[in-house]
C-alpha cells in the first residue's frame, strides 16, 4: 500500500528522499523489472458505432495536472471486493518506456507508466489497487495490510492500435485476472478481503481520497513512478466479476446496469483541453479534468479518435491480377487497411452473372474463379469493404483476361525402384 518510509528506501540503495517514501516491498526488484515476454496478439477491430470523444494523456507527471480526478471518499465507486474496472486505452512503446514486469509479490505495477492509481502512502487501511502499463503490457496491483501482490500480463498492448482491457479481483480468496481484447492474459492470486479506503481516516497526503486516471497520484519522482501517455476511453468499474473466461468485446458504447458503479464516456467534449467535470453515466461517481503541462503537451485533452469511430473505406493499393488456367483463375490484390474480399465476373465486360466473396478482413486478397471453359474470355472487377464502406468496384472498365486452351500439367518422370526391376 503505497510508499514507505526513508529507511526502506535507503535498505534496496536508493538513497534518501524528502516526503518520498520508497513503495517497494519486495528485494530484487531490478531483475524482476528487466523480466518480461512477448507473445503474438490478434488486435481488436470494433464494429460500425458512435464515435464520440476519447481523451488523450501526456504523461507529465507533475503538478497535479494531465489526469482526471474521482473522489472515493464516502461514495459508492469505493470497491473492497469484488470488482472488474475495464476500458479501451491506445498508446506507444515510445511515449510509456517503462520496463517489463513479471508477476511477483509486491507493489511493481508503480514503476509501469500508471494508467489509474487508487494508491495511498503507508498502510492505507484497508488497502489499495493501481494499474500500469509496463514493458507493453497490463500491470494490476493490489495491496491489503502491507500484504500486496502484482499480476502482469504477457500480451503487447502498446501498440498503436485501440485495445480493450479488463481487469478482476475477487475479494474472498484475492484472485486477479487480466483480459486482454476479450482472451484471458494472466491469473493471480493477491490479498484477499477488504481493500477499500477507509472513510474518515486522516492523511497528510491530499489525493489519497482520489482514484486518478492517466497519471500516478502524488507526483512523486515521476521519473521512477512514470504517468501513462495515451488514449483511454470507456471506462467501466463494476462490483462484480464481470468476465471468467474468454468473451466478445464490446461493439459500443456500455449503458448503465445494476452492477454499475461508475461509467465515463468521455464524451463531454468538444475537442481540446478537458478542463471541467467528468460525467459518471450513473450519476453517483462525476470526476473532474486537470489539465495543464509541466514540460510536454498539455493535458488531458478531447479528440475524436474513439475505439467506436466508423473507420474510412478501404482502398485498394495494387491489382487485380489474374493468373488464369484453363477451367480456373486466381484473383489477387492489395487494400491498405483489413477488409473483406468480392469479385464479380462474366463474358462480357459490364455484364456480371457470378460473384465470389470472403468475409474474413486481411489486406491480401486472394480468391479462385472455379468452373471456367477453356479458351474463354472473362471479365472481372474487384472490391474490398469494411465498417465505413467499400471501395470502388475495380478497374472501373473490368480486367479482360483468357483462360487456357488446356489445363497446363506437370508430369514428372517415373523412376522406377531397383527391386521392382
Amino acid at each position: 500500500m503505497g510508499r514507505r518510509n526513508s529507511a526502506a528506501t535507503r535498505e534496496i540503495g536508493q538513497g534518501t528522499r524528502s516526503r518520498e517514501p520508497c513503495r517497494l516491498r519486495v528485494r530484487g526488484w531490478r531483475s524482476l523489472l528487466l523480466l518480461g515476454w512477448l507473445l503474438p496478439l490478434g488486435i481488436v477491430h470494433p464494429a460500425q458505432g458512435v464515435s464520440g470523444f476519447s481523451l488523450r494523456f501526456y504523461g507529465n507527471g507533475d503538478g497535479d495536472i494531465d489526469r482526471v480526478k474521482i473522489p472515493v471518499e464516502g461514495r459508492s465507486i469505493n470497491l473492497g471486493g469484488d470488482l472488474t474496472i475495464e476500458w479501451w486505452m491506445k498508446a506507444t512503446r515510445t511515449e510509456n518506456p517503462s520496463s517489463a514486469c513479471l508477476s511477483a509479490a509486491g507493489d511493481l505495477w508503480i514503476f509501469g507508466n500508471i494508467l489509474f492509481d487508487r494508491d495511498v502512502f503507508g498502510p492505507g487501511d484497508y488497502g489499495d489497487y493501481g494499474i500500469s502499463l509496463a514493458g507493453g503490457r497490463i500491470a494490476f496491483g493490489v495491496n491489503r495490510g502491507g500484504d500486496g501482490f502484482t499480476l502482469c500480463g504477457s500480451l503487447l498492448v502498446a501498440d498503436g492500435n485501440w485495445h480493450h482491457i479488463a481487469v478482476t479481483r475477487r475479494g474472498s480468496d484475492g484472485r486477479m485476472q487480466i483480459f486482454v481484447d476479450g482472451r484471458l492474459d494472466a491469473t493471480g492470486w493477491g490479498p484477499a478481503g477488504d481493500i477499500r479506503y477507509r472513510d474518515g481516516r486522516s492523511t497528510s497526503y491530499p489525493n489519497d481520497p482520489y482514484l486518478v486516471i492517466g497519471a500516478e497520484k502524488h507526483d512523486v519522482d515521476r521519473a521512477t513512478y512514470p504517468s501513462y501517455s495515451g488514449w483511454i476511453d470507456e471506462v467501466r468499474i463494476s462490483r462484480i466479476i464481470r468476465y471468467e473466461g474468454g468473451f466478445t468485446p464490446p461493439r459500443a458504447p456500455f449503458t448503465p446496469d445494476g452492477d454499475t458503479v461508475a461509467l465515463y464516456h468521455f464524451d463531454e467534449g468538444p475537442e481540446g483541453p478537458c478542463t471541467g467535470t467528468v460525467t459518471d453515466a450513473t450519476g453517483m461517481n462525476p470526476g473532474a479534468c486537470r489539465y495543464g503541462s509541466a514540460d510536454r503537451l498539455a493535458g488531458p485533452v478531447y479528440v475524436s479518435d474513439t475505439p467506436f469511430a466508423i473507420p474510412p473505406p478501404p482502398v485498394i493499393l495494387s491489382g487485380p491480377a489474374v493468373f488464369p488456367l484453363a477451367t480456373s483463375a486466381v484473383v489477387t490484390w492489395t487494400t491498405d487497411v483489413e477488409a473483406t474480399s468480392e469479385v464479380r465476373w462474366g463474358n462480357v465486360c459490364g455484364a456480371w452473372s457470378q460473384s465470389l466473396s470472403n468475409s474474413d478482413p486481411k489486406r491480401t486478397h486472394s480468391l479462385v474463379l472455379d468452373a471456367l471453359s477453356p479458351g474463354a474470355f472473362y471479365c472481372l472487377q474487384v472490391r474490398s469493404a469494411n465498417a465505413g464502406g467499400s471501395s470502388d468496384w475495380t478497374p472501373g472498365d473490368g480486367l479482360g483476361f483468357t483462360t487456357r486452351a488446356v489445363e497446363f500439367r506437370i508430369h514428372l518422370p517415373l523412376i522406377q525402384r531397383a527391386s521392382d526391376r
